[in-house]
């Protein structure tokens, strides 16, 4: 399909755009591709920052005694159960994992759940370009403070990446085309390893469909609606977020591979759009809707008979009042899997 790689042609020039969108009524925002603006603000199932994480206390984990494979949860009811595998914000496109156990899950299942879409009209992303550049032609050195202009820089030089395209970017944009630059040339993906899980559901002839389709037009309006402050903060969020892309990332996924909760839970790295829009109505109602509709479709798959698989990020399923809480408030057994 190509409007991916024309829309991110238009992100990163700023130009082309309404050409571009103009033979498509819904742009599809199929969580990840290489977006710039909608990799911090469409990460809607993740949670706030590391340090305010509140993590249920009751999950049971498969911590593995080898290097088999990631953790998973059973979700069972009668003669249903859905296997679900926990995933990270983002993943080293060349780290190695076994398939194994995913691949043992995927055999004979009804289907395969994976996070929600995001989809949007092209007036909504417009809009965003229409005003990502700061007014009447100031720079990004000028418009922030002295220390955080400092702290952009030194992170971009600590990273390799030039900022030379950005310098009359608002902050927002300044942070998250910084920040889309740093996971191409550090090899992250946010696409992975949900990717390598519909192929390998593909390859099984598992039928796999969204937890759920959102309309993002309104996050967008609210991040058109920021104040001078607000993007400022946001810009600190995203730097901060940087850093934990460049220097802890790797090691998180590291402990992910053998299902090492423990260990990712200290590493974890929330959703910078909880704190860019921190107290913002919409976004908090996207939060709360994209757990509802996760337990709703384990819920959906648990009142047919035989087996499937989800694929949830890791803060939706852990947080306290999150996916396995609620699923066990509704009477489901969740435990531990065997091989």
């Amino acid at each position: 399909m190509q409007v991916l790689p024309l829309w991110e042609l238009a992100l990163v020039t700023g130009t082309g755009f309404k050409k571009l969108s103009s033979n498509h009524s819904k742009v599809p925002l199929m969580r990840p591709f290489a977006f710039v603006l909608m990799s911090l603000f469409l990460t809607l199932s993740a949670v706030q920052a590391r340090a305010q994480e509140d993590w249920a206390d009751t999950e049971i984990v498969v911590r593995a005694k080898a290097a088999v494979g990631p953790a998973l949860w059973r979700v069972s009811d009668d003669d249903s159960q859905v296997i679900i595998i926990g995933v990270l914000p983002v993943f080293p496109k060349k780290q190695p994992w076994k398939t194994t156990r995913i691949e043992n899950a995927l055999s004979g299942a009804n289907g395969l759940i994976t996070p929600p879409d995001n989809t949007t009209g092209p007036a909504d992303l417009w809009s965003l370009m229409r005003n990502k550049s700061l007014p009447e032609g100031a720079r990004l050195i000028e418009a922030l403070p002295s220390d955080l202009y400092a702290r952009y820089e030194a992170t971009a030089r600590r990273a390799g990446v030039s900022t030379k395209d950005f310098v009359k970017d608002k902050p927002v944009w300044a942070g998250a085309r910084l920040r889309r630059e740093v996971l191409r040339k550090y090899g992250l993906s946010e696409d992975e390893p949900v990717t390598t899980i519909k192929r390998l559901a593909r390859s099984a002839r598992v039928p796999a469909r969204a937890a759920g389709r959102y309309d993002s037009g309104p996050l967008f309006k609210a991040v058109n609606a920021m104040s001078e402050e607000a993007g400022e903060a946001c810009l600190r969020y995203t730097l901060d977020d940087i850093d934990f892309d460049m220097d802890r990332a790797p090691r998180a996924a590291q402990a992910w591979t053998v299902g090492d909760i423990s260990t990712l839970r200290s590493l974890y790295q929330g959703s910078v759009l909880m704190k860019c829009l921190s107290g913002s109505p919409t976004a908090t109602a996207t939060l709360n809707r994209s757990i509802t509709d996760s337990v709703s479709a384990v819920s959906e798959a648990l009142s047919k008979p035989g087996k499937t698989v989800a694929v949830l990020p890791l803060g939706q399923l852990l947080r306290k009042g999150g996916v396995l809480e609620k699923l066990r408030a509704k009477g489901y057994r969740v435990s531990a899997p065997q091989d």
